[in-house]
């Protein structure tokens, strides 16, 4: 009972708040000149709603405070398996991951006592095909099992496993088709549950990885807001009944045989039946079992994709509202721990909540329920209740709103978040109002995998049309009956009332395409894209597929061998820092592959992975691998370098005239130090300058931000600065060579560039790519011919002592 006490407590405090702002609520309403049931319904449900909303207002406040890192005892783990459960998703970006995964586990020394399963069930022969062609290169190395007559869905994917393989693990990774998780976060939860014999199960936290839509930035964007402190929160007060959600955990495997299967509800859906929602209540029931269950809030190492369109969320929205309510006849089991019905509770209460909101937006609009000015201030709580996860958010990241920089990005996306889930509110309330009235009414949703439910119809109608008409509904019940009773003007009052809910409900058609169009690239990205082919057409690279600057070396005769050059430079820098060939390479802005295609004929036995932002890029490089016969080691990636990812730990990162597209220095050189193992090392090649920024003379400052606004760079660095700001990170010196007597500055094309860049300039035409290349090359040209400018080559190599992760960055956007 004692582990429990922080959460009752919580809750005590937000049936207080709510009760609070519910007096006040009555203190607000005219009950002379309301019905007494309608007074006492409009309480009773903001009641609840406001209790709600206070609890998840305490939990993230609770998680204000860092969690305390224990140290992790050693210990014997026992044998482990990863589990990855797929039903028709596609699975070619899931053999990547895995593969990465099983490279990784063998790096850290995890693979003799962790084995990979892919457990699928998937019915259709074309799909099933495709997954046994897309595991092939790696089907020495995993289990690949389809069910044929696939029952219970997940859970008896889950409890098959459990009779044919679980009793040779101790443990088990449970994981989605869309799930990544790291090696090295793997190590240490299996430990944590090697020292803890009463751990059933271990949630981890999730990250949400980027999407390409606005619907989806808004729900990454949420999430990174406030999903760490909620989650710190949950875990706090959780203690050991903590709950699960579905994947993403590192499960003891004894503890779910206990409680597997979940039984089938009595009765027909979509009450009865088989669980819908079954994290919860599996999670539940080992609670009860006697077994601790766990949220590590954590969420370094461990990904997840968010739904790209509305559509995709509704329908899983739609199986989860029936899961949730179906635990209405699971809260009251004998012998479940209080906490667990409290999570149970939340999850019902989350579906409930929006029907409730719609009737108290109804009934005091529409005039059923008569109203003072003094209603304002409960009003004014509910809105307070709302801001506090987002502003927990904020104040969990106060050191990084000491620097102006950071306040800005993190204020931008905390109005960005504010406004975006603002106006699609209403449409998941009125849906969500739906789901509810159709569950009610009797009427189910079959299960439908994710991999199956994305090539589905979405119906006939528009979307977003059943949306505006429910707004137009909303606006017709609240003006109405005012209009009939009290005349125009209560009644265009009564609409403005509802305006904050019924506006983004009428523009739905418009928002709902909005919400799912691709986000703009960024200025890097719509640079790369639309300039890359130019670079190579007009370089004079050839072969070398390099859009950097050619070093003209003692030796090299030819614009191809000068362009190349630089990776010969790398090849022979990164094996006397290693002290042999590296097994895995990660180049960071790759371009379309030039250096690895080299460096991957240089190291026959190398794995090469290219990360570049430039989606244009990625399809080049995939093509010239494929030309080069080189696509099952070279590997390339859409994706800003500087984001986590669950790519396999390197022995050599490289960047060559990438690094300086990240925001700053600092925070390029953290996400290298995330990319490599201990003790690899990073290979940098690019213009930095030869003096601190401050010390330029006032002209050759103007030419540096000409430089930057051209190009679209993030930062220009000291090399001095840099030296510094890399072995405060934790990386050691290991070569520093300037380049520079290497490179030709007055070729005919840099002479013609000193006068088209000037005039680009001033007519204002550095938004546009060929103009921008033009104004930042003859700019770098210039600080070059000045002396200010360094070609720098800097070999940096990670401490063999630094297990941990650095410190990330605490800017949200």
């Amino acid at each position: 009972m004692g582990r429990s006490l922080p959460m009752v407590l919580v809750l005590t405090a937000a049936i207080a708040l709510g009760g609070g702002l519910t007096l006040l609520l009555m203190r607000g309403l005219a009950l002379d000149a309301t019905h007494p049931a309608l007074a006492a319904l409009i309480m009773g449900l903001f009641a609840v709603t406001t209790t709600v909303l206070a609890l998840s207002g305490l939990i993230a406040l609770a998680g204000l405070r860092p969690m305390r890192e224990e140290p992790v005892p050693e210990g014997q783990p026992g044998r482990c398996a990863a589990l990855w459960l797929i039903c028709g998703e596609v699975p070619e970006p899931l053999a990547r991951r895995i593969g990465d995964f099983l490279t990784d586990l063998d790096r850290i020394g995890q693979a003799r006592d962790c084995d990979v399963f892919v457990l699928s069930d998937t019915q259709d022969a074309k799909a099933r095909a495709r997954e046994v062609a897309a595991f092939a290169e790696i089907s020495d190395c995993i289990t690949y099992r389809n069910r044929t007559a696939p029952e219970g869905r997940k859970p008896g994917n889950l409890h098959d496993w459990l009779q044919r393989w679980g009793s040779g693990y101790d443990t088990m990774l449970v994981l989605d088709a869309d799930s990544g998780f790291s090696a090295e976060r793997l190590a240490v939860m299996r430990q944590r549950m090697a020292a803890n014999p009463r751990l059933g199960l271990l949630q981890a936290g999730i990250r949400m990885r980027p999407t390409a839509s606005h619907f989806g930035e808004m729900q990454r964007l949420s999430a990174r807001l406030s999903g760490p402190v909620f989650a710190r929160g949950l875990a706090r007060l959780s203690g050991a009944c903590g709950n699960f959600w579905g994947h993403n955990a590192l499960i003891r495997t004894r503890a779910l045989a206990e409680v597997s299967p979940l039984p089938v509800l009595r009765g027909q859906p979509p009450f009865g039946g088989p669980i819908l929602s079954h994290d919860f209540v599996e999670a539940a029931h080992m609670r009860r079992a006697g077994w601790d269950v766990v949220l590590c809030p954590d969420s370094r190492g461990s990904f997840e994709d968010a739904p790209e369109t509305i559509a995709s969320h509704l329908r899983r929205d739609r199986r989860w509202a029936q899961g949730n309510l179906q635990h209405l006849r699971l809260i009251a089991d004998a012998g479940l721990h209080q906490v667990s019905r409290l999570h149970l509770a939340l999850g019902i209460l989350s579906y409930l909540s929006a029907p409730i909101w719609l009737a108290l937006v109804l009934l005091t609009g529409s005039g059923a329920v008569h109203a003072t000015s003094g209603v304002v201030w409960p009003l004014l709580g509910v809105l307070a209740l709302l801001l506090v996860p987002k502003l927990a958010g904020l104040l969990a990241r106060r050191s990084a709103l000491r620097h102006k920089a950071r306040r800005r990005v993190m204020l931008r996306a905390v109005w960005a978040e504010l406004g975006l889930s603002t106006l699609f509110a209403p449409i998941g309330m009125l849906r969500r109002s739906g789901f509810v009235g159709t569950i009610f009414a009797g009427r189910s949703v079959d299960w439908v995998p994710s991999g199956q439910s994305a090539r589905q119809s979405r119906g006939h109608m528009q979307p977003g049309r059943a949306e505006r008409l429910g707004g137009a509904l909303i606006v017709a019940t609240v003006a109405l009956p005012q209009l009939l009773i009290a005349g125009t003007t209560p009644a265009v009052l009564a609409g403005l009332l509802v305006l904050p809910v019924a506006l983004p409900l009428l523009l739905a058609p418009q928002l709902w395409r909005w919400f799912d169009a691709p986000r703009p690239r960024s200025a890097v990205a719509r640079y790369y894209d639309r300039s890359t082919r130019r670079f190579l057409r007009l370089g004079g690279s050839g072969a070398a597929l390099a859009i950097h600057r050619p070093l003209w070396a003692k030796g090299v005769e030819t614009a191809q061998e000068a362009a190349a050059h630089i990776n010969t430079i790398i090849a022979a820098q990164a094996e006397a820092a290693l002290g042999q060939p590296p097994a895995r390479v990660v180049d960071l802005g790759c371009g379309v592959g030039g250096t690895l295609f080299h460096l991957a004929r240089h190291w026959p036995a190398a794995q090469l992975c290219g990360i570049t932002i430039s989606a244009e890029q990625v399809r080049l490089a995939e093509g010239h691998a494929a030309a080069r016969s080189l696509e099952a080691r070279c590997s390339f990636l859409r994706s800003d370098f500087t984001l986590p990812m669950t790519l396999p730990k390197a022995d050599l990162a490289i960047a060559v005239e990438s690094h300086v597209h990240a925001a700053s220095a600092g925070a390029f050189l953290q996400a290298a130090l995330r990319h490599l193992r201990p003790g690899g090392v990073l290979v940098l090649v690019d213009d930095m300058l030869a003096h601190p920024e401050v010390a330029l003379a006032p002209t050759q400052a103007r030419r540096l931000a000409q430089f930057r606004r051209g190009w679209r760079l993030g930062h220009v660095p000291d090399s001095g600065g840099l030296m510094r700001n890399a072995q405060v990170l934790g990386f050691e010196i290991a070569e520093y060579h300037d380049l520079t007597p290497f490179l030709r500055l007055n070729r005919l094309r840099d002479r013609a560039l000193r006068l088209a860049g000037p005039v680009a300039d001033r007519l204002g035409l550095a938004h546009m790519p060929v103009f921008g290349n033009m104004i930042g090359g003859n700019a770098l040209t210039e600080i070059y011919r000045a002396g200010e400018m360094r070609y720098t080559c800097l070999v940096l190599r990670k401490s063999a002592q630094m297990q941990a992760t650095p410190p990330r960055s605490e800017a949200v956007a």
